[in-house]
């Protein structure tokens, strides 16, 4: 734990001193049970508040950013519930006193709602994380198709006596991968998964020799319509 955490933490047990130190220095007139109850109120919403500064809602370090997607969700219900308990509190013991068991099912309630918000903030992060995983995962394939296209543009430039035609179609095809899109159908991941194969069978021909341009050329139509192929799916 870094100096910041230990002083906020620090901190936040002091925050939570003053307000017991409050409770019992103004509530002396207060039934033993309902200040109790006043105190514990109290410390969640302080709790609600304050756990940001020692462990922070949003993890920049985190590249989904799966925070951010259910952060609005998480504060309204939390300064829903703020403004709610801290109203029942007034209300139900200054200007309308009720029964000590009446205020624990009340607060009881509220926090029970509380929590189901804090539920469905982290569900949602959760599906905001799947869905960015699902995103890397597509936007990797094709980032494999490049790097071996690459990978053979590499091996064509150390060699000599490479015919111009052959260059040409392999650029092509790597310019054209620039603008594929990336897309979450299996099809998609078959085509994919066959094109990076068939690119790396294409690279293997120009390790022969003699070179076999027939070979090398029925290979590159193979590369070039499963591209074009693949060119023609799009995301479910």
């Amino acid at each position: 734990m870094n100096a910041k955490k230990i002083f906020s933490l620090l901190l936040a047990l002091f925050g939570e001193a003053l307000i017991v130190f409050c409770f019992l220095h103004f509530g002396k007139n207060v039934q033993t049970e309902i200040l109790i109850l006043n105190i514990i109120v109290s410390t969640i919403i302080y709790c609600l508040v304050f756990v940001d500064f020692i462990f922070p809602w949003v993890n920049l370090k985190d590249k989904s950013q799966k925070q951010i997607g259910s952060i609005g969700l998480r504060w309204f219900f939390t300064f829903f519930y703020l403004i709610l308990a801290i109203g029942v509190m007034v209300i139900f013991n200054t200007v309308k006193p009720i029964h000590f068991t009446n205020q624990i099912i009340i607060h009881g309630i509220l926090f029970f709602l509380v929590l189901l918000g804090l539920f469905l903030a982290f569900s949602s992060s959760d599906k905001v994380r799947e869905v960015y995983i699902e995103e890397k995962q597509n936007r990797d394939r094709i980032d494999e198709m490049k790097k071996a296209t690459k990978e053979l543009q590499l091996k064509i430039d150390a060699m000599n006596n490479i015919q111009s035609d052959i260059i040409t179609r392999i650029n092509e095809l790597q310019e054209d991968l620039k603008y594929l899109s990336p897309s979450n159908s299996s099809a998609a991941f078959e085509l994919e998964n066959q094109f990076v194969n068939e690119m790396r069978s294409l690279t293997d021909c120009f390790f022969d020799n003699p070179l076999n341009y027939e070979k090398i050329l029925s290979n590159i139509k193979n590369c070039e319509r499963t591209y074009k192929e693949r060119k023609q799916v799009f995301s479910n």
